[in-house]
């Protein structure tokens, strides 16, 4: 029987097909993944912290039975995230009221430098001050507030989902296995070992030189004499989570607050040179040897990561951006990899 010969272009039609269903799908899934905001990124939360947190629960688990050891972990994560929190709307509540005091003496500064300079520099920082004011810098501010306020619902929503998954970790492997199959159950379960192995040293390193930068930062400001010195510095911890765009926030912000107390636009560029500076040692150099290749992600990969997740979900998404491309690089590399073994397998011939 005589098989119809399949011509190049039904290939090509073929592919084409293949190739704009995976677009729509994409598509759909994003659009899905932006509506449903208010579940999937405290459910991104919710598997990012269980990845951090299960050793915790293991060693507990050796000392004391497994549901206590699930509340126990389950009570300290609460706690480091009220504390992130915390810190979060205190360092930008202080802001907020220091802008408050000082939006008078802010723009009379900003007008005494239009005048000394060229009319075109004046004519540019004109324009600037159009849109860079003490009235804008105040909104940022706010704004930042009540996103962080809002975050309040994420995190109880996020603690719900984390809840439930420590009781179920113990269940969760044999649970994919059976759903699975055992061989696909055990290639998944090994693979989100893996994602979870290097989401835990991703933290460990961007804590140690969030750290570092947050007092280095505050030891700068109190040696500088700059107000809200514990501010900057714990600011500076905290946004150091954020590639990118954490550290312009946390260098820009401490420069401009510097030319309205020191009344220099030299002394606020000093500032802004010294924060990036710090910002630079540890980031480019400390964070990438601590790293090694653990990770081979590229800074392109690292900052489309951030502005993506940041479009699609948000402030949230600028801090699970690049523990999500973590994750997809690693079930990526593991599911080649199977793959692989499998087609690298000896053909029977007998």
């Amino acid at each position: 029987m005589r098989h119809p010969r399949v011509g190049r272009s039904d290939l090509l039609g073929g592919s084409q097909a293949g190739l704009s269903l995976r677009i729509i799908s994409g598509i759909l899934i994003l659009g899905l993944l932006y509506l449903a905001s208010s579940v999937f990124v405290p459910l991104a939360f919710a598997l990012f912290t269980i990845a951090l947190v299960a050793p915790t629960r293991a060693a507990l688990c050796r000392r004391m039975p497994s549901p206590l050891a699930s509340i126990v972990t389950l009570l300290l994560t609460a706690a480091g995230a009220a504390v992130f929190l915390f810190l979060a709307g205190w360092g930008f509540g202080l802001i907020a009221q220091w802008i408050i005091a000082n939006a008078g003496r802010f723009q009379r500064l900003f007008s005494l430098e239009t005048e000394g300079l060229h009319p075109q520099g004046a004519i540019v920082l004109r324009m600037f001050l159009d849109n860079i004011n003490a009235s804008w810098l105040l909104r940022a501010v706010q704004e930042i507030a009540l996103r962080i306020n809002s975050m309040l619902g994420l995190a109880f929503l996020t603690i719900i989902f984390v809840a439930l998954g420590l009781f179920e970790l113990d269940e969760a492997p044999g649970r994919v296995e059976k759903l699975l199959g055992a061989r696909n159950g055990r290639r998944w379960v090994l693979g989100a070992r893996q994602v979870a192995g290097k989401l835990r040293r991703y933290m460990v390193i961007r804590t140690v030189a969030s750290v570092l930068t947050g007092v280095t930062v505050w030891l700068f400001a109190m040696y500088a004499g700059l107000e809200l010195a514990t501010a900057w510095g714990g600011l500076a911890f905290l946004l150091n989570y954020i590639p990118f765009l954490g550290p312009l926030v946390a260098t820009v912000f401490p420069a401009l607050f510097a030319f309205v107390q020191y009344e220099s636009l030299q002394a606020s560029l000093a500032v802004l040179f010294v924060l990036n500076f710090i910002q630079v040692i540890y980031g480019c150099y400390l964070e990438p040897r601590l790293a090694g290749s653990a990770f081979s992600l590229s800074p392109l990969m690292v900052m489309a990561a951030v502005f993506f997740w940041g479009l699609v979900w948000g402030i949230p998404g600028t801090f699970i951006g690049v523990p999500m491309l973590i994750a997809m690089m690693t079930a990526f590399d593991t599911s080649s990899t199977a793959t692989g073994g499998q087609d690298m397998k000896p053909i029977d011939r007998s």
